[in-house]
């Protein structure tokens, strides 16, 4: 469960250790050549293999998805409690302030809508870093990766909040002025296009090299891969603008998608963090079921899996602890007067460890679903609608390790089932009768409902992304909230929009916030929509 008090100096400390061990591990050979204590690094062992710089790398990786925490509560309000649940991949069943919390859409409850905040801008603590030393050690390539790194950060934060800091950073005091979500997005491209441009020119000049093979937990430091990587971000941003700036996400879609690079075609692409390099990593959500016992899985999920007959059901979650049940889900919104009556629905089925575990930041499938909307809106995307939607299901089958792909991509019959709480008086009917086989004869929408429907069972547990996208496109169609604890500010039917800015940040910066809030276009709450939320 969460705690009762919130710690920042623990992520630091974390943080720190992180670093450390680096050190460590690049310095431990060579101890017999240096006239000092072992235990204490000089200036001279930093130097060695980029350390000073490579090592800041890892705890800013780590902070992506919130896992240097190992208590994970930052996770916990971060993600699972924010995109997670709102996403409908999952359910709350902890008892916090009576069930008046976020996922009764009482936001205001504890700060917990801070944490992601907090750590975002953490982040870029260790991006002023690799700024600095980049320059000292005449590495672009290293801030190219790092400007990448810092964009996949906050692109999740503005899709979190809205406006935030960001064209200002590095300029003065960190992170205080906001901008506009548009002036971000438009930010974020043009950093984006400039850290690719850069990793090119490397690449070409020197193919194979891998400079920071020592500190990327992600791709062992393969410039080629994150490239690739940088590419298949800018599609995902590009198509969140395509109902606020049609053209230019055509434009930059198309650019992200034919190049000499390309974006991901393979799992062998996907972006997904585990232990490595004497850095230890575990899986939060892991915590979040398991330890806590706070999880379980979303009454949506089961819908859509039960309905499909979907294989991935077994690989996603945990069959129920009650005899003679399958597997079964929680609805969001219920108010837990006795957490024991849920604690033996299903869970996830993730583990402790990451290398079984690992945290998924991105997947090919996602890239596979993102051309097959691009193509069902004309663009060129490599591949008809059909080819590419029928290509992600695959790919996400074979990532999952699951078979039979074939005959769920022919199933013209199977719908979304019907939700039957057997808990409580919560059933509720299937909101959707999408089917799985594509239907070129369809309408437009009821085709990009077909996409994003399988887009989100495949991107799995990353809730973030899957929440984002269900508030872009209305897809899936997932169950509302039972109890809206928002009085009136969040619809029920439309579903939460956003989370408030961050109470901290309002005591502390309350100038910049209130600017930020004019900036939104609305109140600063759940029900107030993004920039690019205009379908």
């Amino acid at each position: 469960m969460i705690q009762n008090k919130y710690l920042r100096i623990k992520a630091f400390i974390g943080a720190i250790l992180i670093c450390l061990s680096l050190m460590m591990v690049a310095c431990t050979s060579k101890f017999e050549d240096f006239n000092t204590d072992p235990n204490r690094a000089t200036d001279e062992h930093l130097e060695k293999d980029m350390l000073a710089l490579g090592g800041m790398f890892p705890p800013m990786m780590v902070d992506i998805i919130p896992t240097s925490d190992i208590d994970a509560n930052e996770f916990q309000r971060a993600q699972n409690l924010t995109g997670d649940i709102f996403s409908g991949y999952m359910a709350a069943i902890g008892q916090w302030n009576n069930s008046s919390n976020n996922s009764t859409y009482n936001l205001y409850y504890g700060e917990w809508n801070d944490v992601a905040f907090d750590v975002a801008y953490r982040i870029m603590g260790y991006w002023s870093q690799i700024k600095i030393k980049a320059v000292e050690y005449e590495s672009q390539s290293a801030f190219s990766l790092a400007q990448i790194l810092k964009i996949m950060a906050l692109h999740r934060i503005t899709d979190n909040y809205g406006p935030i800091p960001y064209s200002k950073m590095g300029q003065g005091a960190l992170g205080s002025a906001y901008d506009s979500q548009e002036d971000v997005y438009k930010g974020f491209f043009e950093d984006l296009n400039e850290a690719i441009n850069d990793l090119r020119i490397f690449n070409a000049a020197d193919p194979g090299a891998k400079p920071l093979r020592k500190y990327d937990l992600i791709y062992g430091g393969d410039y080629k891969k994150w490239i690739v990587f940088a590419n298949s971000l800018k599609l995902r941003l590009a198509m969140r603008m395509v109902y606020v700036e049609p053209a230019l996400a055509k434009q930059y879609a198309e650019e992200a998608v034919n190049n000499e690079y390309g974006v991901m075609l393979s799992n062998q692409d996907n972006a997904e963090l585990k232990s490595g390099l004497g850095v230890s990593v575990y899986n939060p959500l892991w915590v979040c079921w398991d330890r806590y016992g706070d999880i379980r899985m979303g009454a949506s999920m089961e819908s859509f899996l039960k309905g499909y007959s979907d294989p991935r059901m077994g690989v996603y979650f945990k069959p129920s602890g009650i005899p003679g049940e399958d597997y079964n889900g929680v609805r969001n919104g219920v108010v837990i007067s006795n957490k024991s009556h849920y604690m033996l629905t299903s869970s996830p089925k993730v583990e402790n460890n990451s290398t079984t575990s690992p945290i998924l930041w991105m997947c090919a499938a996602e890239m596979y679903f993102l051309r097959a909307e691009g193509a069902l809106r004309g663009w060129n995307m490599g591949g008809t609608a059909e080819e590419l939607y029928n290509k992600g299901i695959e790919t996400s089958f074979e990532h999952r390790g699951v078979t039979g792909a074939a005959a769920y991509i022919a199933d013209a019959t199977s719908t979304p089932a019907n939700f039957t709480d057997k808990r409580g008086s919560n059933s509720i009917s299937a909101t959707t009768d999408i089917k799985i086989k594509w239907d070129g004869g369809a309408a437009f929408e009821k085709n990009l409902e077909r996409i994003i429907t399988q887009k989100w069972l495949a991107m799995f547990p990353e809730g973030q992304e899957a929440w984002t996208e269900f508030r872009r496109t209305g897809y899936p169609k997932i169950f509302p909230v039972v109890r809206n604890n928002s009085a009136g500010t969040i619809d029920t039917d439309i579903q939460i929009r956003r989370i408030p800015f961050p109470e901290s940040e309002k005591r502390a910066n309350k100038e910049e916030v209130d600017k930020a809030v004019t900036l939104l276009g609305g109140p600063d709450n759940g029900g107030t929509k993004l920039w690019w939320d205009k379908k």
